[in-house]
């Protein structure tokens, strides 16, 4: 059994589609990501979707919703209500052999039993896929690193809100807490 697994971050319609800055500068995603999760499917590797719903409501007092009021302030206008649905290329498959974990903060590793999952699977090495490459992948991909695993970021499988974010990070992390990985070697 295989000990990789493909995380599919975030992939999901606030983030890219007709309007976003994501669409307009990676129009080749869904492709690639397609691509990448066909691969992953024929070869074995798990697959694992991850997706963002942030519990914004007055109510919320999880020691994961203490940040929604900084982000706010620091980012007026970007939204944190989120559907937690999948755009149709991220769908998991019905068998249920795609779990999905829904994340409450940028990190999925936080708040979401997905390190206990891996380990429970004999996962040794975890490649990321997804959206936003600066933000939720990086995020988890630094959390991935950190917690021993062998991290991989298929970078043309992933989109930012511009060029230069996605680029930025992978300058800034690429070779130094995981390694780039094109579609084709997977």
């Amino acid at each position: 059994m295989s000990k990789t697994a493909l995380l599919v971050i975030d992939v999901q319609p606030e983030w890219y589609g007709p309007g976003t800055d994501t669409y307009k500068h990676f129009p080749n995603f869904v492709e690639h990501l397609t691509l990448l999760l066909s691969r992953c499917r024929a070869n074995g590797t798990r697959i694992i979707h991850v997706r963002a719903k942030y519990d914004t409501s007055p109510e919320a007092t999880s020691e994961y919703t203490k940040w929604h009021r900084e982000f706010r302030r620091l980012n007026p206008g970007k939204p944190l209500d989120l559907s937690g649905d999948p755009l149709p290329c991220a769908k998991e498959l019905d068998d249920g052999s795609e779990p999905v974990f829904v994340k409450p903060t940028f990190n999925a590793f936080l708040g979401t039993g997905l390190h206990q999952y891996l380990q429970d699977q004999g996962i040794e090495k975890v490649i990321l896929a997804g959206l936003i490459t600066s933000v939720c992948v990086q995020m988890t991909a630094n959390e991935a690193f950190m917690r021993g695993y062998e991290v991989g970021v298929v970078s043309e499988a992933c989109a930012d809100r511009s060029a230069e974010r996605h680029d930025a990070a992978k300058l800034l992390y690429g070779g130094y807490v995981w390694h780039d990985l094109p579609v084709a070697s997977i």
